[in-house]
C-alpha cells in the first residue's frame, strides 16, 4: 500500500517550495487540486493513486497555500494562472516535459491555462468536476449555496463537524464514508497547524480569468468527467466547457458529486488509463 509519508517529497519551484507526492513510473499524470479547507493532492486523489501508478509516474502537487506547500499571497493576477507556473516550475526542476494533467474543480482551471500558457508541455488534459460558468439550463439544485456555505464555515472554524459538513455537500452521499476514508481528521491537522496559509488566502486578490476565447485553440484530447449531482459546479458548467473545446469527450456520472475520485475511484482509473493508452 502507497502511502502519504512514503511518496512525500519537495521541489523549489522558482522562488517557492513545494510538496509533492510521487509514486510509479511511465508516462507521467500531474494531479492538481481545486480549494478547500485542509485540502492537498493526497486528501484528492488517494483513492485512485495507486492503482494508476501501476502504469504511469504519478506526480500530485500540492499548490502553493495548501498541503505542505509555500503559502504564497496573490496580487495582480489570477490564482490559476499563477498555478499553471507552478506546475511549468516544478516539472523544469523535476526534468519533466510533456504531460496528461489530471485536474479537479479549480485546478482544473489550472490545467486549461497551462495548456494556453505553455504549448506543446501537456499532452492531453483530463478536467473533473469543472466548466464555465453561467446561466442554468436546468434549474440550480436547492442545496447549491449550501455547499458554498459548507465550504467557507471549513476554512472559518476547521474541525471534524465542519470538515464534515463540507464533505457532506460535496459528495452525492458523504453519510456512507467514515471520517478515516475522507480523512478529516488529517484535513483539520493540515489547517489548524499552519495558519499562515488561511493569512495568505485572506490577503490575496481575488482575480479570475476568462480563458474562453482561447480554449477554441486547445487542440490536444480532453477527456471531462462530471457528477450529475455536483452542487459546486453543476452540470451546466461542465457543457459549457464542452462546447468550447473542440478536441473534447465528456463522461457523466450519476449519483455522484463534486469528488469523482472518491465517489467513483474504480471508473475513474478505468477512464484515466483508458484515454491516456487510446487518446
Amino acid at each position: 500500500m502507497l502511502s502519504e509519508a512514503a511518496t512525500s517529497h519537495y521541489v523549489a519551484a522558482g522562488t517557492v517550495r513545494v510538496h509533492y507526492n510521487e509514486a510509479g513510473s511511465g508516462e507521467p499524470l500531474v494531479f492538481c487540486i481545486g480549494q478547500g479547507a485542509g485540502t492537498s493532492a493526497w486528501v484528492v486523489y488517494h483513492r485512485v493513486v495507486e492503482a494508476l501508478a501501476q502504469h504511469h509516474r504519478c506526480i500530485l502537487i500540492d499548490q502553493p497555500g495548501y498541503g505542505k506547500s509555500d503559502p504564497v499571497v496573490v496580487r495582480g493576477e489570477s490564482r490559476s494562472t499563477m498555478y499553471a507556473r507552478t506546475v511549468r516550475d516544478v516539472l523544469d526542476a523535476l526534468g519533466v516535459d510533456a504531460v496528461t494533467m489530471v485536474d479537479m474543480s479549480f485546478g482544473a482551471q489550472t490545467a486549461q491555462a497551462f495548456a494556453v500558457d505553455y504549448p506543446g508541455r501537456a499532452k492531453r488534459l483530463v478536467l473533473h468536476a469543472s466548466g464555465i460558468g453561467g446561466p442554468t439550463l436546468f434549474g440550480h439544485p436547492p442545496m447549491a449555496s449550501h455547499a458554498f456555505v459548507a465550504m467557507y464555515a471549513a476554512f472559518a472554524d476547521p474541525s471534524l463537524a465542519t470538515m464534515r459538513g463540507m464533505m457532506n455537500a460535496f459528495l452525492y452521499d458523504g453519510a456512507r464514508y467514515g471520517d478515516d476514508d475522507l480523512m478529516l481528521q488529517a484535513r483539520v491537522d493540515a489547517w489548524t497547524s499552519r495558519p499562515e496559509l488561511d493569512e495568505a488566502r485572506r490577503a490575496s486578490e481575488n482575480v479570475q480569468r476568462d480563458l474562453s476565447a482561447q480554449l477554441a485553440s486547445l487542440t490536444l484530447p480532453v477527456l471531462q468527467m462530471h457528477g450529475r449531482n455536483d452542487l459546486i459546479a453543476p452540470l451546466e458548467n461542465a457543457l459549457r466547457l464542452f462546447n468550447y473545446l473542440p478536441n473534447s469527450r465528456l463522461v457523466l456520472f450519476s449519483q455522484c458529486g463534486h469528488w469523482i475520485p472518491v465517489e467513483k475511484p474504480d471508473e475513474f482509473v478505468r477512464y484515466v488509463t483508458d484515454f491516456v493508452q487510446h487518446g
